[in-house]
């Protein structure tokens, strides 16, 4: 599997994808993480739940996963990026 991740890493959307399947895939309920505290005890319980871990690991997976191209792995143009790429589209 070869996957462009420093590249993913410097896209702001990919970090909310990251974080917004993760939140949904534990079922997180926003009233639940009221203080620091609470989310570590939600880290924790997520790290002790082998249903909730494996689900919040795949779900996290699918954001790496270019669905583009066949597979798992990016495109070899892909893998030369150095930077997230900017289309440019004329009108």
């Amino acid at each position: 599997m070869k996957v462009n991740i420093p590249v993913r890493m410097k896209n702001p959307w990919f970090w909310v994808g990251v974080g917004s399947v993760a939140i949904t895939a534990i079922g997180v309920d926003p009233q639940t993480f009221t203080s620091w505290s609470a989310v570590w005890m939600g880290i924790k319980g997520v790290l002790s739940n082998p249903v909730q871990l494996c689900t919040m690991c795949l779900a996290v997976l699918s954001v790496f996963i270019d669905p583009t191209t066949a597979g798992v792995s990016d495109s070899e143009k892909a893998l030369t990026y150095d930077a997230p790429r900017k289309d440019s589209h004329e009108d």
